[in-house]
């Protein structure tokens, strides 16, 4: 995913869930939802190359 408009998406939507997660109190998913978040993450967003 090279586009910055769909990391942008991606990113404000994981967040989105963490708040509700969070304020809802549901921890242990809370917990499992950023595993999985980082996974994805690291799957789908391309390593920044330093010139």
């Amino acid at each position: 995913m090279k586009s910055k408009t769909s990391q942008w998406i991606l990113w404000t939507v994981t967040m989105i869930i963490f708040l509700w997660l969070t304020l809802s109190g549901r921890f242990d998913w809370l917990m499992v939802a950023m595993i999985v978040s980082s996974v994805v993450w690291y799957t789908v967003v391309p390593r920044t190359t330093s010139r």
